[in-house]
């Protein structure tokens, strides 16, 4: 048998899919099994060993290429077309719930199309699952139930990640620079994210003096080494951390690390500490004990999957939260559920970690 995966969103969203590819590699063990996702995720999948082929074949991509020239989009949407239609697929897993996938593959020939309903979006699947949105219980487990149309019923929930060897010899070499070995208590920090939500992403994060507060407490108490995630753009907003009475104990690393050494970094960390974010899912696959602080998002829905001793969860006791449904970013002036969230409330729980 010859399966695709589509999963077409951002780092959480591909990560939620890994226990999908567990199972049908479980089920299908002498199928081949293929994943289509944006080019920027790779790193998450290209060293799974449930996965034999990778394409790259997202919306996006296209759009930004119409954008520059029509030529050009039809010329790479027909090149992409055929690339696809020469693996001859059976089996297609379209977790994308637009039209436009499951008519692809329609289009392709593709004879089985499993995935969700979504708004009447699912016509062109043969065999689907009706949904209004994700809310009572996680993603993980809405892919369980699609599976189950399947007859798959061994269906582990833990996320994975496979390291590659160059990353991790990179991790080893940076830490080395900085002179860390196993006795420094190395703890990572995720002060941003929220990437897929664009213009609103800081409404996913907790404020940046908030956790340089956690921050410098955690290096007082513990003397413990902090390393700074991020990407980029959030490179100016780490000067808060620059008042940290010791600095010697916090490394920035903001926009330094490609996403492959990112996770092997974050795999060093006895600890971290973030926004509801891909980051933190990162952490999760790899079985990093972590804090994570949710705001407008339901953390039941979306939040750290696997074993619950190694994930301890913030939230704002506010009656307007979670505000994040039927996949709609909330309107709100205010964000109380991040801004009003306790420094000592969040401080507790790393302490609780810490002990374990």
């Amino acid at each position: 048998m010859r399966i695709i995966i589509i999963n077409p969103f951002g780092i959480g969203d591909v990560l939620f899919t890994t226990p999908v590819i567990s199972a049908l590699r479980k089920k299908f063990p002498d199928s081949f099994i293929a994943y289509l996702c944006n080019r920027a995720n790779a790193p998450i999948l290209e060293n799974n060993p449930g996965i034999d082929k990778l394409f790259f074949f997202s919306r996006g991509d296209f759009k930004k290429i119409r954008r520059e020239s029509l030529f050009k989009y039809l010329k790479a949407f027909i090149q992409a077309l055929l690339t696809i239609r020469k693996q001859k697929f059976d089996l297609a897993i379209d977790l994308s719930m637009v039209m436009q996938y499951s008519f692809v593959l329609w289009l392709l020939g593709v004879r089985k199309r499993y995935g969700f309903d979504y708004k009447k979006r699912g016509r062109f699947l043969t065999n689907k699952i009706p949904v209004q949105a994700f809310e009572n219980k996680h993603v993980v487990d809405y892919y369980f139930d699609l599976l189950s149309l399947l007859e798959i019923k061994d269906f582990k929930r833990d996320l994975s990640f496979f390291l590659s060897a160059d990353d991790q010899q990179w991790a080893d070499n940076f830490l080395k620079k900085h002179k860390i070995d196993n006795s420094n208590l190395l703890i990572g920090l995720a002060p941003f994210g929220g990437l897929s939500w664009g213009v609103d992403a800081e409404n996913k994060q907790w404020p940046i003096a908030s956790y340089a507060f956690v921050a410098e407490q955690t290096i007082k108490k513990h003397k413990a080494t902090i390393v700074l995630f991020g990407t980029k753009k959030d490179l100016p907003k780490t000067k808060i951390f620059n008042k940290i009475s010791n600095n010697n104990y916090l490394i920035n690393c903001v926009g330094q690390t490609s996403m492959g050494q990112l996770a092997a970094l974050i795999d060093k960390c006895k600890l971290f500490i973030s926004n509801d974010s891909g980051p933190l899912h990162i952490a999760c696959a790899l079985n990093v004990k972590t804090v994570s602080i949710y705001g407008p998002v339901d953390e039941n829905v979306y939040g750290p999957v696997g074993d619950s001793e190694l994930h301890n969860i913030v939230c704002a006791d506010i009656d307007c939260r979670p505000c994040y449904q039927n996949f709609k970013k909330p309107e709100c002036a205010t964000m109380d559920c991040l801004q009003s969230l306790d420094k000592q409330k969040v401080l507790m729980e790393v302490e609780k970690q810490l002990l374990k």
